[in-house]
């Protein structure tokens, strides 16, 4: 068979294959291209997982109307314009390949308006054919819309490989969880089938980011990460979050490297944290959410189509800078756990210290496994600081006593037996949890701390007298949590406080509405209270150490409450008619 050039439709799908794999493919690369762009607000609306249609909203620069049609060329971009270029690349795009090889697969519309424009324009085109529809103004405020329909309608082949719709949806989740990970001042939102899934508002201030970690990862205590930031003599800055190896819970698997605000793959950074971690406290299974500020010109982007893949130049140094940060911080964590008054448990005070130390054969032992900890050779598969925080932990246990008593046992699941100054007393252990967290709420709300959110997307069918009643206590909702979006004739709940999570919340939010309806007015108190009857009390078997863990919680939470606990939470077993009974 002959040589011949291919025709410029076979060759444009050719191209588009290599970047557009699947609906995912598309939201990625018209999302960064709105952030080249300049957007501080990026709505995405998908149907169907993207294959009906795929709609992206920005405010961002906008394009001119002489550069519309150009914009959807293969190799047309205003991000370089030189060889020389390539070397300091400060942008996610510079191919000029993205919306040419969308346009390839699929039913593309594109309108955008400009500052100076008095009006948008549209374009409308299918495939590389030379028909599409001539520009067209348009009402539209500044910025951009991208509306992708019926993706790869001219490349069957390629849907009958991407039948699961849900995990596209999901990957396209993903696609916006990374970006919005690397870019905390800007506002984002995903709609599928009309349905809010994702929103994610932008970061006030540097000291913030945290917030949009546990916004995405619904992460309710931020001490579960340990922040690291470091700059080294090549003016590399390091900075972001590892696992706390010393937090009581453990996160779920989370890895993600960014350069330059840029997610990439790259085995470098992963295997110098494992390093790191192993060294230090002998853990593999780890988190991190870890950005490198490099300069331009010591890394290659372009040798992957998707981008997603990056070279360094000095690759040595970056692994050694990445190590060396974390392993500094692992190092600094793990004297402040196992230093002298905090060997046995950071929680234990010098006092109980000296009550776990008062029999010398403890002492011996911990001193012995201490120094043996050190010695690797003899312990390689022994984690010898966790015998000792468990032992440290299991004496203070024994020793424990607050203002109520020394908690003794669990009984009956919910119930605590207390020993206090030769009394026996019963407490309710989920009552005395629903106190704490009421009172929690309560230092929240006069210390003026909106509550921690997840976001929701209910819609709450509303008489007038309801609609009235809702927008006169909006801003009493928001201190709770509750952000209401009201349109004419219906009100959005567009986010829920965290602590209604694990609850069955639609059944919780209308309980709570019917609630609201019924009282005039309706104070804070009364919804504090509303919220310990119906949520904060639960029924859940109770372990001995969570029981003294709420216990030291009522001691700094509620010390009034001790005073003159309610007969409800605490009970007076009569020990002295028992013995009556009992004496020989």
């Amino acid at each position: 068979m002959s040589i011949r050039v291919l025709p410029k439709d076979l060759s444009s799908q050719i191209s588009a294959g290599e970047i557009i794999e699947r609906p995912a493919s598309v939201v990625k690369e018209i999302i960064e291209n709105s952030i080249d762009a300049g957007s501080k607000n990026i709505n995405i609306f998908i149907e169907k997982s993207g294959f009906q249609s795929i709609i992206l909203k920005d405010d961002g620069c906008g394009i001119n109307k002489k550069d519309l049609l150009l914009a959807v060329c293969h190799h047309a971009t205003s991000k370089i314009t030189s060889l020389s270029d390539l070397d300091v690349l400060t942008t996610f795009g510079f191919r000029g390949e993205a919306l040419a090889s969308i346009r390839a697969v699929s039913r593309l519309t594109l309108i955008s308006c400009t500052q100076f424009n008095d009006c948008a324009w549209k374009i409308y085109l299918e495939g590389f054919s030379n028909n599409y529809i001539p520009l067209q103004p348009i009402a539209h405020p500044q910025g951009t819309t991208i509306i992708i329909e019926n993706l790869f309608y001219n490349m069957p082949v390629r849907l009958k490989f991407l039948k699961n719709k849900k995990l596209e949806f999901l990957k396209i989740c993903e696609v916006v969880r990374k970006i919005a990970l690397s870019y905390f001042y800007v506002n984002f939102s995903l709609e599928h089938n009309k349905k809010l899934i994702i929103k994610y508002n932008s970061v006030n201030n540097k000291n913030n980011k945290i917030h949009r970690l546990q916004d995405i990862f619904n992460i309710s205590d931020a001490n579960q990460f340990l922040e690291v930031k470091e700059k080294n003599k090549y003016n590399m800055i390091l900075f972001g979050w590892i696992s706390h190896p010393y937090a009581c819970k453990e996160l779920k698997n989370i890895q993600y490297c960014y350069v330059n605000n840029r997610c990439i793959y790259n085995n470098i950074f992963l295997k110098a944290v494992r390093s790191a971690y192993h060294e230090t406290i002998g853990k593999t299974n780890i988190s991190f959410i870890l950005y490198l500020e490099i300069s331009p010109d010591n890394i290659d982007f372009n040798i992957h189509p998707t981008k997603n893949e990056i070279k360094f130049h000095k690759p040595n140094v970056i692994y050694k800078f990445i190590y060396e940060t974390v392993f500094y911080n692992l190092k600094k964590i793990e004297k402040k756990y196992l230093s002298k008054d905090s060997l046995s448990n950071p929680r234990i005070n010098l006092h109980d210290e000296k009550k776990i130390h008062s029999n010398p054969l403890d002492s011996i032992f911990l001193t012995l496994i201490s120094l043996f900890f050190f010695k690797k050779k003899y312990f390689k598969n022994i984690n010898i600081k966790k015998i000792c925080n468990d032992l440290a932990f299991d004496i203070f246990l024994e020793k424990y006593q607050c203002s109520i008593g020394k908690l003794l046992t669990i009984t009956r699941e919910y119930y605590g037996l207390i020993h206090h100054r030769k009394n026996f007393l019963l407490i309710s252990f989920p009552l005395a949890k629903g106190m704490v967290r009421r009172q929690k709420l309560k230092d929240n709300i006069e210390k003026k701390i909106i509550y921690e959110y997840f976001s929701s997307n209910i819609k709450i069918n509303t008489t007038p007298q309801e609609y009235g009643i809702l927008f006169h206590i909006k801003e009493t909702l928001l201190k709770f949590g509750f952000r209401l979006i009201f349109k004419k004739n219906y009100v959005i709940l567009c986010s829920i406080p965290i602590f209604l999570k694990k609850c069955n919340t639609n059944v919780v939010v209308s309980d709570f509405f019917k609630f609201l309806f019924l009282k005039k007015p309706v104070l804070i108190s009364q919804i504090v209270d509303w919220f310990y009857i119906n949520v904060f009390i639960e029924l859940k078997d109770w372990t001995r150490t969570n029981g003294i863990k709420v216990l030291l919680e009522m001691e700094y939470y509620c010390p009034l409450l001790l005073k003159n606990p309610p007969p409800k939470l605490l009970q007076k077993i009569n020990i002295n008619k028992a013995l009556c009974i009992l004496k020989i």
